[in-house]
């Protein structure tokens, strides 16, 4: 499932890529609104784990929520 998260936010990153501002703040705010708690989990967990990512994807970790108690 990891493979699937990193390409579904990378398929976030190329859209918002193309568009004005800071693109890994948009995709960081496309997944805080849309993915559930266990998709942001394992998605951070990946690239922690050293998971080859889009390089908007791995500026965008630091700014995913993880609600606390909720790591997946």
């Amino acid at each position: 499932m990891p493979d699937k998260l990193i390409r579904m936010a990378t398929q976030i990153a190329d859209f918002f890529r193309s568009q004005p501002g800071q693109p890994e703040l948009a995709v960081a705010g496309h997944i805080n609104d849309f993915w559930t708690y266990r998709m942001r989990a394992q998605l951070i967990e990946a690239l922690r784990a050293g998971a080859a990512a889009d390089p908007i994807v791995q500026a965008a970790a630091p700014h995913i929520h993880i609600p606390a108690g909720q790591g997946g």
